[in-house]
Protein backbone atom coordinates (compact mmCIF):
# COMPACT_ATOMS: atom_id res chain seq x y z
CA UNK A 1 0.00 0.00 0.00
CA UNK A 2 1.65 3.54 -0.83
CA UNK A 3 1.94 5.90 2.01
CA UNK A 4 -0.69 8.22 2.96
CA UNK A 5 0.14 11.17 5.11
CA UNK A 6 -2.15 13.96 5.63
CA UNK A 7 -0.59 17.31 7.04
CA UNK A 8 -2.88 19.95 9.41
CA UNK A 9 0.16 22.38 10.57
CA UNK A 10 2.80 23.41 7.65
CA UNK A 11 5.05 25.83 7.29
CA UNK A 12 5.07 27.44 4.31
CA UNK A 13 2.26 29.59 2.22
CA UNK A 14 -0.97 28.10 1.67
CA UNK A 15 -2.29 29.48 -1.75
CA UNK A 16 -5.51 31.10 -2.30
CA UNK A 17 -8.52 29.60 -4.86
CA UNK A 18 -8.51 28.89 -7.88
CA UNK A 19 -5.55 26.58 -6.66
CA UNK A 20 -5.50 23.63 -4.67
CA UNK A 21 -4.57 23.54 -1.07
CA UNK A 22 -3.55 20.02 -1.32
CA UNK A 23 -0.33 18.56 -3.28
CA UNK A 24 0.21 15.36 -3.62
CA UNK A 25 3.76 14.10 -3.92
CA UNK A 26 5.40 10.90 -5.21
CA UNK A 27 9.01 10.53 -5.71
CA UNK A 28 12.07 8.91 -7.51
CA UNK A 29 15.50 8.75 -7.46
CA UNK A 30 17.91 8.92 -10.71
CA UNK A 31 20.06 6.57 -9.24
CA UNK A 32 17.11 4.55 -8.31
CA UNK A 33 18.18 3.42 -5.07
CA UNK A 34 20.23 6.12 -2.83
CA UNK A 35 23.37 4.83 -1.45
CA UNK A 36 22.22 6.62 2.02
CA UNK A 37 18.33 7.50 3.45
CA UNK A 38 17.08 10.67 2.23
CA UNK A 39 14.40 12.39 3.93
CA UNK A 40 11.69 15.27 2.87
CA UNK A 41 10.84 17.91 5.39
CA UNK A 42 7.14 17.97 5.93
CA UNK A 43 6.98 21.11 8.65
CA UNK A 44 9.10 19.91 11.64
CA UNK A 45 8.74 16.16 10.75
CA UNK A 46 11.48 14.69 8.58
CA UNK A 47 9.64 11.87 6.55
CA UNK A 48 12.07 9.11 5.44
CA UNK A 49 11.77 8.53 1.60
CA UNK A 50 11.62 5.09 1.02
CA UNK A 51 12.91 4.58 -2.60
CA UNK A 52 12.06 1.45 -5.20
CA UNK A 53 13.54 0.09 -7.54
CA UNK A 54 12.52 0.88 -11.03
CA UNK A 55 9.02 2.36 -9.12
CA UNK A 56 7.77 5.27 -7.54
CA UNK A 57 7.95 6.10 -4.02
CA UNK A 58 4.70 6.42 -1.67
CA UNK A 59 2.58 8.92 -2.04
CA UNK A 60 2.23 11.85 0.02
CA UNK A 61 -0.79 14.53 0.08
CA UNK A 62 0.13 17.31 2.09
CA UNK A 63 -1.13 21.25 2.08
CA UNK A 64 0.81 23.15 -0.34
CA UNK A 65 3.89 25.00 0.88
CA UNK A 66 6.77 27.37 -0.70
CA UNK A 67 8.96 24.63 -1.28
CA UNK A 68 10.17 21.40 -1.54
CA UNK A 69 13.17 20.12 0.61
CA UNK A 70 15.52 17.03 0.75
CA UNK A 71 17.54 16.54 3.70
CA UNK A 72 20.40 13.44 4.97
CA UNK A 73 21.56 12.73 8.34
CA UNK A 74 24.48 13.84 9.50
CA UNK A 75 27.37 12.19 10.52
CA UNK A 76 27.70 13.76 13.69
CA UNK A 77 24.19 14.88 14.49
CA UNK A 78 25.67 16.88 17.78
CA UNK A 79 26.87 19.29 15.22
CA UNK A 80 24.31 20.20 12.80
CA UNK A 81 21.25 20.92 15.48
CA UNK A 82 18.21 18.87 14.99
CA UNK A 83 21.03 16.20 12.80
CA UNK A 84 19.82 16.88 8.96
CA UNK A 85 21.67 18.59 6.61
CA UNK A 86 19.49 20.11 3.56
CA UNK A 87 20.83 18.47 -0.04
CA UNK A 88 18.15 19.58 -2.60
CA UNK A 89 15.20 22.68 -2.23
CA UNK A 90 13.07 23.86 -5.20
CA UNK A 91 10.19 25.81 -5.49
CA UNK A 92 6.67 24.46 -5.03
CA UNK A 93 4.61 25.62 -8.78
CA UNK A 94 1.36 27.56 -7.46
CA UNK A 95 0.00 25.59 -10.48
CA UNK A 96 0.65 21.80 -9.93
CA UNK A 97 -1.65 19.99 -8.19
CA UNK A 98 -0.02 16.42 -8.07
CA UNK A 99 4.15 16.33 -8.42
CA UNK A 100 6.87 13.78 -9.24
CA UNK A 101 10.11 14.79 -7.45
CA UNK A 102 12.83 13.74 -8.83
CA UNK A 103 16.10 13.17 -6.46
CA UNK A 104 18.97 13.58 -8.87
CA UNK A 105 22.42 12.77 -7.30
CA UNK A 106 25.51 14.57 -8.89
CA UNK A 107 28.11 12.87 -10.80
CA UNK A 108 31.87 12.71 -8.60
CA UNK A 109 33.42 14.25 -11.66
CA UNK A 110 31.02 17.49 -11.55
CA UNK A 111 31.58 17.99 -7.96
CA UNK A 112 27.92 19.26 -8.16
CA UNK A 113 25.47 19.36 -5.11
CA UNK A 114 22.25 17.23 -5.64
CA UNK A 115 19.21 18.46 -7.57
CA UNK A 116 15.53 18.29 -7.29
CA UNK A 117 13.30 18.41 -9.92
CA UNK A 118 9.79 19.25 -9.95
CA UNK A 119 7.46 17.61 -12.26
CA UNK A 120 3.83 18.32 -13.10
CA UNK A 121 2.00 14.80 -12.29
CA UNK A 122 -1.10 15.17 -13.52
CA UNK A 123 -2.80 13.23 -16.32
CA UNK A 124 -4.08 16.09 -18.16
CA UNK A 125 -0.55 17.43 -18.63
CA UNK A 126 1.24 13.69 -18.38
CA UNK A 127 -1.46 11.35 -19.94
CA UNK A 128 -2.04 7.68 -21.12
CA UNK A 129 0.42 6.85 -24.21
CA UNK A 130 2.57 9.90 -23.72
CA UNK A 131 6.21 9.89 -22.77
CA UNK A 132 7.59 12.58 -20.57
CA UNK A 133 11.97 13.10 -21.43
CA UNK A 134 13.94 14.11 -18.54
CA UNK A 135 16.99 15.35 -19.28
CA UNK A 136 19.60 14.91 -16.99
CA UNK A 137 23.06 15.95 -18.95
CA UNK A 138 24.52 19.17 -18.80
CA UNK A 139 23.73 19.93 -22.27
CA UNK A 140 20.65 20.65 -24.26
CA UNK A 141 19.15 17.72 -26.21
CA UNK A 142 17.11 17.29 -29.39
CA UNK A 143 14.66 14.01 -28.63
CA UNK A 144 12.65 13.16 -32.32
CA UNK A 145 9.76 11.00 -30.82
CA UNK A 146 6.81 9.92 -32.98
CA UNK A 147 6.96 12.52 -35.60
CA UNK A 148 7.73 15.78 -33.30
CA UNK A 149 10.97 17.30 -31.96
CA UNK A 150 11.82 19.16 -28.84
CA UNK A 151 14.95 20.94 -27.74
CA UNK A 152 15.46 19.78 -23.56
CA UNK A 153 17.89 21.85 -21.71
CA UNK A 154 19.36 20.78 -18.35
CA UNK A 155 17.37 19.61 -15.96
CA UNK A 156 14.05 20.14 -18.05
CA UNK A 157 11.32 17.66 -19.56
CA UNK A 158 9.27 17.54 -22.01
CA UNK A 159 5.99 15.81 -22.44
CA UNK A 160 5.90 14.29 -26.20
CA UNK A 161 2.21 12.22 -27.53
CA UNK A 162 2.83 8.46 -29.08
CA UNK A 163 -0.45 8.63 -30.73
CA UNK A 164 -0.52 5.18 -30.75
CA UNK A 165 -4.04 3.59 -31.16
CA UNK A 166 -5.71 1.17 -28.56
CA UNK A 167 -3.78 -1.48 -29.11
CA UNK A 168 -0.79 0.13 -28.47
CA UNK A 169 2.71 -0.07 -30.80
CA UNK A 170 6.05 0.85 -31.62
CA UNK A 171 7.26 4.81 -31.64
CA UNK A 172 10.98 5.78 -33.36
CA UNK A 173 12.77 7.88 -30.95
CA UNK A 174 16.16 9.22 -31.78
CA UNK A 175 18.06 11.36 -29.23
CA UNK A 176 20.46 13.88 -30.57
CA UNK A 177 23.02 15.88 -28.64
CA UNK A 178 23.67 19.65 -29.30
CA UNK A 179 26.35 19.34 -31.73
CA UNK A 180 23.62 16.95 -34.16
CA UNK A 181 25.34 13.64 -33.26
CA UNK A 182 23.06 10.78 -32.40
CA UNK A 183 22.98 9.57 -28.87
CA UNK A 184 20.08 7.40 -28.74
CA UNK A 185 18.14 4.84 -31.62
CA UNK A 186 15.18 2.57 -30.54
CA UNK A 187 11.36 1.98 -30.78
CA UNK A 188 9.47 2.90 -27.84
CA UNK A 189 6.39 0.57 -26.83
CA UNK A 190 3.28 2.72 -25.88
CA UNK A 191 -0.21 2.07 -24.71
CA UNK A 192 -2.85 3.81 -24.16
CA UNK A 193 -3.12 2.81 -19.83
CA UNK A 194 0.14 3.32 -19.56
CA UNK A 195 2.58 6.46 -19.19
CA UNK A 196 6.29 6.41 -19.44
CA UNK A 197 9.78 8.43 -18.28
CA UNK A 198 12.47 8.63 -20.37
CA UNK A 199 15.52 9.38 -17.88
CA UNK A 200 18.83 10.36 -20.14
CA UNK A 201 21.73 10.73 -17.90
CA UNK A 202 25.20 11.86 -18.15
CA UNK A 203 27.79 8.52 -19.08
CA UNK A 204 29.01 6.82 -16.47
CA UNK A 205 32.14 6.73 -18.21
CA UNK A 206 34.49 9.84 -20.01
CA UNK A 207 33.78 9.42 -23.80
CA UNK A 208 31.16 6.68 -23.18
CA UNK A 209 27.40 7.67 -24.21
CA UNK A 210 24.84 8.99 -22.02
CA UNK A 211 22.51 6.35 -20.00
CA UNK A 212 18.77 5.84 -21.46
CA UNK A 213 16.52 4.68 -18.82
CA UNK A 214 12.67 4.03 -18.45
CA UNK A 215 9.72 4.61 -15.50
CA UNK A 216 6.65 3.14 -16.02
CA UNK A 217 3.43 3.88 -14.46
CA UNK A 218 0.37 1.71 -15.40
CA UNK A 219 -2.79 4.05 -15.49
CA UNK A 220 -5.85 2.52 -13.42
CA UNK A 221 -8.46 3.01 -16.44
CA UNK A 222 -8.25 3.97 -20.18
CA UNK A 223 -7.09 7.79 -20.80
CA UNK A 224 -7.15 10.08 -23.99
CA UNK A 225 -3.83 10.61 -25.19
CA UNK A 226 -2.27 14.05 -25.33
CA UNK A 227 -3.97 15.83 -27.75
CA UNK A 228 -2.33 17.15 -30.87
CA UNK A 229 -0.89 20.29 -30.95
Amino acid sequence: MPLLIYVSLMTGVILAEPYSKVIECSFVHSADTPDRELYFRVGDYYHPIEFKKRERAGIISLQRMATFDVYEVVANRADEGDGYRLLASAQVPAHYQKVLLLVVEPNQEEGAKHRLIVIDDSTKTFPGSAFLFVNLCRQILKVNFGGASEDIGPDKVAVMPSEIGEKGGFVPCIIYNDKGQKYYENRLYSQQTARKIVFIGPPKLEGNLPVVSFLQQLLPHKLQPIPKQ
